[in-house]
């Protein structure tokens, strides 16, 4: 028999070997699935694609880490368990559930990092991901135009048709300009032309060599003006540019702040509102007391999101230690080798326990009928209840 802190080691070895490999696998999966065929679709090129990757990562591990601490202890302990080495660990006299350390230290560390990762690292990087994304409009604008020869948007302010693009040349291009109501106010038609955002002034200007413009062609009076060089202005989509940051992109002390100071705010609205009220003011007929009472719903809503993102942190990174409990009990339970059925096995009930538990605190939570402090952990007790019983159990066989 081995001495017992050497099969740990060698239990310990096990898991760290297959968690790693199946960490790289499954995060490899999603990047190719995810980011490459968005790529694909939105015709960026490799490059842009390349300078995304780094940045995506870190925010698949809550998702990654727990399923691969899964995969680890359930290929591990069923194989053992398959290999009647916990049945030799029972007959010396050594209970099934010792063995189980080497995997709750493996769930306790994971839990540890991503605890740290959660809270400030990753919403940093999707903050910058998605400022990425917003600050390389002109990039975008010329991938779909190699892509569609077109973009045509009811949300923009412009409408662009090429005949095809070559570096950074439109050949052929028709440009439309919207109103505000969305009607077309301008039509230009170039020989080719050339693209340029500027962020600062928030305007996409459009470089034309040899064409025409038809204003109000729509008009009595149309207009039609030829050029050798023109540059059309276009104001940008504002609602891209000035975006407040998402609940998702702030750390936990930006949250925490912020929820301090909306709290404030909604104390003092709130006190508005109840003052007007007691004066006699009738809510159906004052429009500032209908601002008041709409500015109020939003900012609950807004608490309950960011009440809901800061409980949901905590949880999801905790979560690798009760997929570590149910998972080694399931894999010594049905005591499989293969890989796909150990795996199987034990994520096909969490797919359909913990993560509709957890798409009903956050839904619950954000609507404010749930406190998210407890939604979010039905899930995790769930899973820690029935590891727990399926372990004294199986130290009980």
């Amino acid at each position: 028999m081995l001495p017992w802190h050497l099969l740990q080691r060698m239990v310990a070895a096990d898991l760290l070997r297959v968690f790693v490999l199946g960490l790289v696998a499954i995060t490899s999966v999603l990047v190719l699935v995810g980011i490459v065929q968005e790529a694909t679709q939105q015709g960026l090129a490799l490059e842009q694609t390349l300078r995304l990757v780094p940045l995506l990562v870190p925010g698949l591990l809550p998702y990654t880490v727990p399923a691969t601490c899964l995969f680890a202890v359930a290929v591990v302990y069923g194989r053992m368990a398959h290999d009647n080495e916990i049945t030799a660990l029972k007959a010396a006299g050594i209970p099934a559930t010792r063995v189980i350390w080497p995997a709750f230290v493996l769930g306790v560390a994971c839990s540890a990092g991503l605890f740290l990762l959660v809270g400030d690292t990753i919403p940093r990087l999707h903050h910058r991901l998605r400022s990425i994304i917003l600050e390389d409009v002109e990039e975008w604008l010329y991938a779909r135009l190699r892509r569609d020869r077109r973009i045509n948007e009811p949300k923009l302010g412009y409408a662009i048709w090429v005949k095809e693009v070559q570096g950074r040349r439109l050949i052929s291009p028709t440009f439309v300009r919207r109103d505000a109501q969305g009607r077309d106010e301008i039509i230009a038609v170039a020989r080719e032309a050339e693209l340029q955002v500027d962020m600062q002034e928030e305007v996409l200007r459009v470089y034309m060599v040899q064409g025409e413009i038809v204003r109000d062609y729509q008009g009595p009076r149309e207009v039609r003006l030829a050029f050798d060089e023109e540059v059309l202005p276009v104001p940008l989509p504002p609602t891209g540019l000035r975006r407040t940051q998402r609940p998702r992109e702030m750390t936990n002390r930006q949250i925490r702040d912020r929820l301090a100071s909306i709290l404030y705010e909604q104390s003092v609205v709130s006190r508005q509102l109840h003052e007007a009220l007691a004066r006699g003011d009738d809510a159906n007929t004052s429009p500032s007391l209908k601002q008041k009472q709409a500015h109020l719903e939003y900012l609950r809503n807004t608490v309950n999101e960011l009440r809901t993102e800061l409980a949901q942190r905590p949880a999801l990174a905790s979560s690798c230690i009760f997929f570590v409990l149910i998972g080694s009990a399931v894999g010594i339970w049905f005591h499989r080798r293969d890989y796909l059925s150990s795996f199987v096995t034990c994520f096909l009930p969490i797919v359909l326990t913990y993560y509709p538990l957890m798409m009903f605190g956050i839904n619950m939570g954000k609507k404010g009928q749930l406190d998210p402090r407890y939604g979010m952990w039905m899930g995790n007790a769930l899973l820690g209840v029935v590891g727990l019983a399926l372990l004294v159990w199986i130290r009980r066989r």
